[in-house]
């Protein structure tokens, strides 16, 4: 999985996925092909769901996500235009720029990455 963390000012933009009954708020995400280009993939897919363009600021790392058992590479990125919208209603709910002081809101800290949050506190 290619994770883009797309910030904007002091916002973060999130989608909202629902899997059945479950909803849950998490950063653009799509799966990488063998072969494939992770860093491309999260732009790509950024795009396809939510209308931004973003470009990859920095690789954050690696890890087998705790919940989902998936690789995962997660790369913070930078807003260059674009409306949020819902590009991909078959997969999320909504989507939304989240001010960065309160991801807690959307998405238990517990649950994230920490480097993940190291970068968004450097933005604010």
């Amino acid at each position: 999985m290619a994770i883009a963390v797309v910030r904007k000012a002091g916002d973060v933009l999130l989608v909202c996925r629902q899997d059945g009954d479950d909803i849950a708020w998490q950063f653009p995400a799509g799966i990488v092909k063998p072969g494939g280009s992770a860093s491309k993939v999260a732009v790509r897919e950024t795009l396809d769901e939510t209308g931004v363009h973003c470009t990859v600021r920095e690789h954050l790392g690696e890890r087998l996500h705790p919940h989902t058992r998936a690789i995962c590479d997660y790369f913070i990125c930078d807003y260059v235009h674009g409306e949020a919208v819902n590009g991909d209603s078959s997969e999320n709910v909504a989507v939304v720029w989240a001010p960065i002081n309160e991801l807690a809101r959307f998405i238990p800290t517990d649950r994230i990455y920490p480097p993940i949050l190291n970068a968004l506190e450097a933005t604010v």
